[in-house]
């Protein structure tokens, strides 16, 4: 289930899942749920820990992934040592964005 705030405040919940990614089309999700993570990571590392857009790559990765590999992952990153050079080439290549302040 995913709660989404609506413009009027209220809140609904919704059953959603990723749509068809042409991607990856075979059944393994093994790689789409990577992808996902890491595109997570270099939008809130480009666009800072707050900016709403980003939320549409961690609902995909919180879907399909299973959640021992997000744990160890993140664990991983909090260590320093998550092995993607892809990630890497990324936060080398963009300062990393503060965090965005939310204006309520």
């Amino acid at each position: 289930m995913r709660e989404v705030e609506m413009p009027d405040g209220t809140v609904k919940k919704f059953i959603w899942s990723p749509k068809y990614d042409p991607r990856y089309p075979a059944f393994n999700q093994g790689p789409k749920c990577t992808q996902y993570f890491i595109d997570f990571q270099k939008c809130i590392w480009k666009k800072g820990e707050g900016y709403k857009p980003c939320d549409w790559f961690r609902h995909h990765y919180e879907h399909v992934c299973p959640a021992p590999w997000i744990e160890k992952w993140q664990d991983q990153l909090d260590r320093g040592v998550f092995p993607s050079k892809q990630l890497l080439k990324w936060q080398n290549k963009y300062p990393k964005a503060a965090p965005v302040e939310d204006d309520e």
